[in-house]
């Protein structure tokens, strides 16, 4: 376990306080920009939102345009919100794997995302089925002990 906490870059070796010491001392500021990145959005969206509940309460809710173009907005807005995520998140992904900066990581991984888009979209498909079977199984195992288990306690009624 010594081995850990080296300090050498030998081969064989890892450096793990030196891995902790690049991490906090030079991606702090890549961190806080993809944090950055998702709070504007979000600033933007929840401006969207008071200007639109605002507008709700003096002009009332009749037309139709109004609904359109909010409708749309919301869209456009929830759409750029999930993208920023989605690339910021891999962005950092990117930042551990290349020790780069935010920009060029996202810039890194939104190409890497179009060109294997096919494993990106099965991989989450199939995910999402594991995950889906998963909480099923879970769900029908407690739902049956707590039947076995007030079965045994109710058993003499």
């Amino acid at each position: 376990m010594w081995y850990f906490l080296g300090q050498g870059d030998d081969s064989g070796q890892v450096s793990l306080m030196k891995a902790v010491h690049w991490g906090t001392w030079f991606h702090c500021g890549s961190i806080a920009f993809g944090a950055f990145c998702i709070a504007v959005i979000t600033m933007i969206r929840i401006v969207f939102e008071y200007l639109a509940n605002k507008y709700e309460s003096m002009a009332g809710k009749d037309g139709t345009l109004y609904k359109v173009v909010t409708c749309a907005m919301r869209c456009v807005l929830w759409c750029l919100d999930q993208y920023v995520k989605f690339i910021t998140k891999n962005a950092f992904i990117q930042i551990a794997l290349h020790n780069k900066a935010f920009c060029p990581s996202a810039m890194a991984s939104f190409f890497l995302i179009i060109r294997h888009a096919g494993r990106f979209g099965s991989a989450a498909i199939i995910g999402w089925i594991i995950m889906m079977l998963g909480k099923g199984t879970i769900m029908g195992v407690s739902g049956y002990i707590t039947v076995l288990i007030i079965k045994s306690q109710y058993a003499e009624v």
